[in-house]
C-alpha cells in the first residue's frame, strides 16, 4: 500500500522496486513490443485489392483503388487504413513508428514511457510516472497521493493550487485563504493578523482601520480605511504629512481655509465657501495680504479711498460726521462700537491678540483656542492639537498620545492605548503581523514588537505552523513527510497519517488518512457502516423544534428553540467522536426564541434574530457564545438589520453575513453584516440587491452567497444572484438555461458549480429536475438525471438538507405533499445520481439538522405530531 506523503521528488517503496526490475521489464516490454509488430506485418503485409500494379510502399495511390468513402490521404499502397491507429502509417503514409512505439491519435508514442499512453494507447497515468509500460507510484512534480489510492486515481492532488491540501497533504488553507504555487496566501483584501489558524483571514484589509492594507497598520485620528488606505474623514487633512497624528487638521480654519496652507492672512477670518474674508470692520486697500484698515478710520470710512474732510472729520464706519453719534466712543477721530472692535475692545487702545476678537466689549479667545498662558498676549493653546491643553487649559494627554481636533487619540508610531499611557503593543497578541511561523513577542516595556522566526531545523509550513517538514522532498534518506515531521517509509498495508503509520482499516483512519468513523461504527473494507447510527439521550437538552443550530468544527451547537413546556434559552453542545451531551452556559444569553440564526467563527457561535413561537413578530437582537468560557455577551444593535426569523446566517471569514427571513409572515428584503471584534453593523448593499421572497434556495462557496428562485405570493421565479461580501456588491445570474421557476429547492455548492434540484412549481407541487450554474462560464447546464429522487421540495427550516461530501452532492428529506421523505441521494458532477441512501429512522420535522462536511446529524423535531427526543447521524 502506498504512503500518504508521496514525494513529488523522490522515488520510494513500489516505485524502487520498478527501477530495480527495469532491465528485465524493458527487454520483456521490446520483445513484446516486437512481436506485435511483425504479427501485424505480416498479417496486413497482403496484395492491393486492385489486384496489383500498386503504387510503391509507403505511398499514396489514387482513392479510385480504396473505394469512395476512404478519407483522403489515408490510401496507402492501395489500402484504406486508420492513420489514427496503424503503426506502418500513423498520421500519414509511409509514417512508420519505431519499436515498441503505438500509434495513438496519429502520432507515435512510446508505450513504454509515455504517461498519457502507458502500455497502451489513451492509458494515462494520473499524475504519476509510466515505467516499463506501467505506471509508478512516483508523483509528478507538484502532485500527491493522498488518498492512500494509487491504483485508482493515482497522484489525485495538485499541491500548487489545492487549498485542502496545499503544498502537503495536511496542510489546508485557512478560511479565506487560496494556495498558490503550494502556499497559503490571504486572497486580497483578507489578511490573516491573530496568528489563528481557526479563524482563518480574519480581517478585510481594505476596510479595516486597525489594519489597513497590511497587518497593524493602524489609520489615525480622523481616518478611515477606505480600499486598503487610510483616507482622512470630511473636514479632515493630513496637513504635516505625518502618520502619527493622521489627518491633524481641520479645514475651514483661518489656517487651512480650503486646503492645507490656505492661511488667511492678518484681519481676514475663513468663510467657505467663499475662503478668506475680511473680518467684520476691516478692508483690504493696499493689495497686500490681509485686511489692514478699518472702516471707522477718516481716511477709509466705510470703504477703501473714502476720507473725511473738514468740517466732517470723523468716520462712524459708514459715513463722515461731524462728531460721534450717541452709543460711540470717540478713539482719534474714529467713531468705535467698543462691544465689537477687535482695535478698541472695551476702551480706546484695547486691541486683540492673536486668535482673539472683542465680544461685548470683552476679549474673547477664538474657537478652538484659549488663554491657558496669562504671560502670553491673545489666546496662544490651539485646544485641537496642543497635547498639553487638549479641548480645555491643563487637559494634558497621557504620554505617546497626542491631540487631534480637540481629543487625545494614541500616535500612529504608538497605536495601543495601554490604559496609563499608549504603546506600540500592550501584550503579545497586539504584535500579531500575520505570519503563523513567528512568535511574536511584546519587548522594552510596550516600545517595540520582537518577531522570531522558526527555530532551528524547522520550515514555515503554509501560514500555519512551523515544522519539521512541509513535503517529503524536505526530508532525507527516503523518509516521507507526515504530519509535519520526517518518518520511515511504513510498511506493507500501512500508510502515513499525521506523523504515524497507520492500518487503513482502523476506525480512525478507514480508508483514508483521518476518515474517522466516530462513535457507533466500525470499519471494514475501507467503509464505515453502518450509514445511520443514533444519539445517545444521556445528557441531551429537552426535545425541542425551531431550534438554532451550527457546527463548530468538532462539536454540533444547539440552542433555543420550542420545547413543551415552551420557548427556552438553553441548549447543548453535541460531540459525534463521544457521544457526548454537554450543557451551553446560560448567563447572559439572549431572550428566549425560535427560528433564530447561527453561525460559528472559529471562535464564537453568533446567534441573531428569530422570535416568539406564540405569533409571526420578529426579533433583532443576538449573542455572541463564548465555548471556552460557557459565556454569552449581547451583540450591539446600532445600524443592525430589520428584524427578522430564520434568517440567513453565514459566517464569511471575517463577518457574519445575515440575508433574508421573514417578519409577520411576509419576507423581509435586505440585510447586514456583522463586525464580532468591533461590534458593529454594517447594511449590504441594495444596489442590484436580490428582492425579498419565500422558498429562496440558497447556498455558501466559501466567497459568495448564491440565491435561486423563491416565489412572490404564489407566483415563483427562476431568477438567481450572487453577493460578494468582500466588495459589497451584488450580480444577477443568466435565466438563459436557468431551470424552470421554483421556489424551496435544494441548493448544493459543489465545490466550482452550484446544483439545484427539486422545489415547487407555480401549482405547489414538488419538482424533480434541476440544473447546474457554472460561474467561471457564467452558463446554466443540465444535470444528468438519470436514477435521480423522487420528486421533493426543500422547506427552509423544516425538511430537507444537503452537504457537499467533497465530490458529491448530499440530498435528504424534503416533502412531497403531505409526505415527508426520509430517504436521499447521491449526486455526482460526473456520474449523475447514484443508489438511494437508506432513510432515517423519525422524520425531524422543525428539527436540528447539520451538515457536518463528513456526516449529517439530524435530532429532536416533530416526528408526527410528537416532539422527539431522539437523534441519529447519517455518513453516505
Amino acid at each position: 500500500m502506498p504512503t500518504q506523503e508521496t514525494s513529488a521528488r523522490e522515488v520510494r517503496g513500489p516505485a524502487r522496486a520498478v527501477a530495480a526490475r527495469w532491465p528485465t521489464l524493458l527487454a520483456i516490454a521490446v520483445l513484446t513490443g516486437a512481436c506485435s509488430l511483425i504479427a501485424d506485418s505480416a498479417l496486413s503485409d497482403k496484395p492491393s485489392e486492385s489486384g496489383g500494379g500498386g503504387a510503391p510502399t509507403g505511398s499514396a495511390s489514387g482513392g479510385d483503388r480504396c473505394g469512395p468513402d476512404c478519407p483522403e490521404g489515408a490510401c496507402c499502397d492501395g489500402v484504406c487504413v486508420d492513420l489514427s491507429g496503424d503503426v506502418r502509417h500513423c498520421g500519414a503514409c509511409g509514417a512508420a513508428c519505431a519499436s515498441a512505439e503505438a500509434c495513438c491519435g496519429g502520432s507515435c508514442a512510446d508505450v513504454l514511457n509515455d504517461p498519457s499512453h502507458c502500455g497502451a494507447c489513451d492509458a494515462a497515468c494520473p499524475n504519476t510516472t509510466c515505467v516499463g509500460g506501467h505506471c509508478s507510484s512516483d508523483c509528478l512534480l507538484g502532485f500527491d497521493n493522498c488518498d492512500g489510492n494509487i491504483v485508482t486515481n493515482g497522484c489525485e492532488v495538485d499541491l500548487s493550487s489545492d487549498r485542502e491540501r496545499c503544498g502537503g497533504c495536511s496542510l489546508q488553507c485557512p478560511s479565506g485563504a487560496v494556495c498558490d504555487g503550494g502556499k497559503c496566501t490571504c486572497a486580497p483584501p483578507l489578511l490573516e493578523c491573530d496568528n489563528r489558524v481557526e479563524t482563518g483571514c480574519e480581517i478585510d484589509g481594505s476596510s479595516d482601520d486597525a489594519n489597513c492594507g497590511a497587518c497593524g497598520v493602524t489609520c489615525g485620528p480622523n481616518t478611515s480605511c477606505v480600499g486598503g488606505e487610510c483616507a482622512c474623514a470630511p473636514g479632515y487633512a493630513d496637513c504635516n504629512r505625518s502618520p502619527e497624528d493622521g489627518c491633524e487638521a481641520s479645514l475651514g480654519t483661518d489656517a487651512n481655509c480650503a486646503r492645507c496652507g490656505d492661511a488667511c492672512p492678518s484681519g481676514s477670518a475663513c468663510a467657505l465657501p467663499a475662503g478668506c474674508t475680511c473680518a467684520p470692520g476691516l478692508l483690504d486697500c493696499d493689495g497686500a495680504p490681509g485686511c489692514e484698515a478699518s472702516v471707522t478710520d477718516p481716511a477709509t470710512c466705510g470703504a477703501c479711498g473714502a476720507r473725511c474732510p473738514e468740517p466732517t472729520p470723523f468716520c462712524d464706519g459708514a459715513s463722515c460726521a461731524a462728531s460721534c453719534r450717541a452709543g460711540l466712543t470717540t478713539c482719534g477721530r474714529e467713531c468705535v462700537d467698543t462691544r465689537t472692535n477687535p482695535r478698541h475692545c472695551g476702551a480706546c487702545g484695547v486691541a486683540a491678540g492673536p486668535h482673539q476678537h472683542c465680544d461685548g466689549g470683552t476679549l474673547v479667545c477664538d474657537e478652538g483656542f484659549d488663554d491657558c498662558d496669562p504671560g502670553v498676549p491673545g489666546c496662544e493653546s490651539a485646544l485641537d492639537s496642543d497635547a498639553r491643553h487638549c479641548g480645555a487649559c491643563g487637559v494634558a494627554c497621557k504620554p505617546g498620545a497626542l491631540c487631534v481636533a480637540g481629543a487625545c487619540a494614541c500616535a500612529g508610531s504608538t497605536p495601543r492605548d495601554c490604559g496609563a499611557d499608549c504603546r506600540v503593543c500592550c501584550s503579545d497578541e497586539d504584535c500579531s503581523e500575520g505570519d503563523g511561523c513567528t512568535t511574536d513577542v511584546c519587548v522594552d516595556g510596550g516600545g517595540a514588537c520582537q518577531h522570531t522566526d522558526c527555530g532551528s531545523g524547522q520550515l514555515c509550513c503554509g501560514m500555519a505552523e512551523c515544522s519539521e517538514c512541509c513535503t517529503s522532498a524536505d526530508c532525507r534518506d527516503g523518509d516521507l513527510c507526515s504530519g509535519g515531521v520526517c518518518i520511515a517509509p511504513c510498511a506493507t498495508g500501512l500508510v502515513a497519517c499525521d506523523g504515524a503509520c497507520v492500518s487503513l482499516e482502523s476506525s480512525a483512519h478507514c480508508g483514508a488518512c483521518g476518515n474517522d468513523c466516530l462513535s457507533g461504527r466500525t470499519c471494514g473494507g475501507g467503509a464505515c457502516t453502518p450509514a445511520w447510527v443514533g444519539m445517545t439521550r444521556t445528557g441531551a437538552p429537552a426535545a425541542r423544534q425551531m431550534a438554532a443550530a451550527t457546527w463548530t468544527g468538532s462539536v454540533l451547537f444547539v440552542w433555543g428553540g420550542r420545547t413543551s413546556a415552551g420557548d427556552v434559552d438553553d441548549g447543548a453542545h453535541y460531540d459525534p467522536s463521544r457521544d457526548e451531551w454537554s450543557p451551553l452556559g446560560r448567563a447572559g444569553a439572549p431572550s428566549p426564541r425560535v427560528l433564530a440564526g447561527a453561525a460559528w467563527t472559529g471562535s464564537r457561535v453568533l446567534v441573531w434574530g428569530g422570535g416568539p413561537s406564540s405569533n409571526a413578530d420578529a426579533l433583532a437582537t443576538g449573542g455572541q457564545y463564548d465555548p471556552a468560557t460557557r459565556t454569552w455577551r449581547a451583540m450591539g444593535t446600532a445600524g443592525a438589520p430589520a428584524a427578522r426569523r430564520a434568517p440567513i446566517a453565514v459566517w464569511t471569514g471575517t463577518r457574519l453575513l445575515i440575508w433574508g427571513g421573514s417578519a409577520g409572515g411576509v419576507p423581509v428584503a435586505g440585510g447586514a453584516l456583522y463586525d464580532p471584534r468591533a461590534d458593529t453593523w454594517t447594511a449590504v448593499s441594495g444596489d442590484g440587491a436580490a428582492p425579498a421572497r419565500n422558498g429562496v434556495a440558497w447556498a455558501w462557496s466559501g466567497a459568495m452567497l448564491y440565491l435561486f428562485g423563491g416565489r412572490s405570493g404564489n407566483t415563483p421565479t427562476n431568477e438567481g444572484y450572487t453577493y460578494n461580501p468582500t466588495t459589497d456588491t451584488w450580480r444577477a445570474l443568466p435565466t438563459a438555461g436557468a431551470p424552470e421557476p421554483r421556489s424551496d429547492a435544494f441548493a448544493v455548492w459543489m465545490g466550482d458549480r452550484l446544483l439545484i434540484w427539486g422545489g415547487r412549481d407555480d401549482d405547489g407541487d414538488a419538482m424533480d429536475s434541476g440544473g447546474i450554474y457554472d460561474p467561471v462560464a457564467g452558463t446554466w447546464g443540465g444535470i444528468v438525471n438519470g436514477g435521480r429522487p423522487s420528486r421533493r421540495m426543500r422547506e427552509e427550516r423544516r425538511t430537507g438538507w444537503a452537504g457537499w461530501t467533497g465530490s458529491r452532492a448530499l440530498l435528504v428529506g424534503g416533502r412531497d405533499g403531505a409526505t415527508l421523505r426520509r430517504d436521499g441521494k447521491l449526486y455526482d458532477p460526473g456520474s449523475g445520481w447514484a443508489a438511494i441512501n437508506p432513510a432515517a429512522e423519525r422524520q425531524h420535522s422543525y428539527g436540528v439538522g447539520v451538515w457536518t462536511g463528513t456526516e449529517l446529524i439530524v435530532w429532536s423535531g416533530l416526528d408526527g405530531f410528537a416532539l422527539s427526543p431522539d437523534g441519529q447521524r447519517f455518513r453516505p
